[in-house]
């Protein structure tokens, strides 16, 4: 049997690249437009880092927190992502490693698996919503959440309609019936493991969202839900209230990104603010953040005539200020001038 243990994200993502078809793995990679966004993500996380002390520490380690009144084992918990299809169990399979680390379980509500088998398989679970439809039809979300066991509601309000890619994004199937399953065959058939995993269970990648409607009730496609979600308008401040009171319980706002709405989500009586833009997935990024410029040693020294040359005359600004144009320090860089970055791979 193959080692199934893996130790960094990166090489999870390794795993996946190599195991799900292009189109799969395409459709879950990646971000909007230039892909700024995932990159800065990404980027932020690596700025962060330690300065332990060497000496006269504790002889043993705990990591153990709390979140919205959930009592966890290490301050790491499962982000609310939708359509787990990729994978037989989907969701059922997260909560089921996150329970085993001792962790919370975010379930969206455009998952691929009921509430219901979510919860059964880690009681600590958060389901997350949209402001989607009217308040009656949240209300029936809510109220199969709570009748479920969820132990927290997570509101979203950070998706957005910026969804194109620089590179093209994947055609997604509105259902996998059985055209878009000889359409796909070829690449299903280069990654045998991967469409063994859904032949034994004798059922295709379900790509519908049963928590978006009553327990039993049929539940509607990604793009049918995605749909609904384009006609509904957005919310105000008081319907976050509203949302708040009708759970009732401990409250997560995701999607903050601004102090000011961070205040305001304190004064709608949330428990809770995840700081996210989702992943960059939907959204593109508005202002790059500051980076530290590494330090790449001495500048190269050049004669002073061809410094000034490179240097060239002085230019008039729109603003109608002089300006020089300036010289071009080590690793190609302009001084002063921030040096544009490719976008995201795919």
């Amino acid at each position: 049997m193959a080692n199934t243990w893996f130790e960094t994200v990166a090489e999870a993502q390794r795993r996946a690249e190599k195991r799900l078809p292009k189109s799969v793995y395409g459709a879950l990679i990646a971000g909007s437009e230039r892909g700024i966004t995932v990159e800065d993500n990404v980027g932020a996380f690596a700025e962060l880092g330690f300065a332990p002390h060497v000496a006269g520490l504790a002889d043993s380690r705990d990591l153990a927190t709390k979140v919205m009144g959930q009592e966890i084992s290490f301050p790491v918990v499962i982000s609310p992502t939708g359509v787990q299809a990729v994978h037989p169990e989907g969701e059922v399979a997260v909560a089921r490693a996150a329970a085993a680390r001792g962790t919370a379980m975010g379930l969206s509500s455009f998952a691929s698996k009921p509430v219901e088998e979510v919860v059964a398989a880690n009681p600590q679970t958060f389901f997350q919503m949209y402001w989607i439809g009217s308040r009656g039809q949240m209300t029936e979300r809510i109220e199969r959440a709570r009748a479920a066991g969820a132990v927290g509601l997570i509101a979203t309000l950070d998706w957005s309609f910026s969804h194109g890619r620089d590179w093209g994004s994947p055609a997604i199937p509105e259902s996998m019936s059985l055209r878009t399953m000889l359409r796909y065959a070829p690449e299903a058939i280069t990654h045998p493991r991967w469409f063994w995993s859904f032949a034994k269970t004798g059922r295709a990648p379900d790509l519908t969202t049963p928590n978006m409607v009553p327990k039993g009730a049929e539940a509607p496609t990604f793009f049918g839900a995605y749909g609904q979600w384009m006609g509904t308008p957005p919310p105000s401040w008081d319907d976050v209230a509203w949302l708040r009171e009708q759970w009732g319980g401990p409250f997560m706002l995701k999607g903050v990104t601004r102090v000011d709405d961070a205040r305001r989500a304190v004064e709608a009586g949330v428990t809770a603010i995840s700081v996210s833009n989702h992943g960059g997935h939907p959204r593109p990024a508005g202002r790059r953040r500051r980076r530290r410029r590494r330090h790449r040693g001495p500048p190269r020294r050049r004669h002073p005539a061809r410094q000034r040359r490179r240097e060239g005359p002085r230019s008039r600004c729109q603003g109608g200020h002089d300006r020089a144009r300036l010289p071009v320090g080590a690793g190609g860089q302009r001084s002063g001038r921030r040096r544009e970055r490719p976008g995201h791979p795919a």
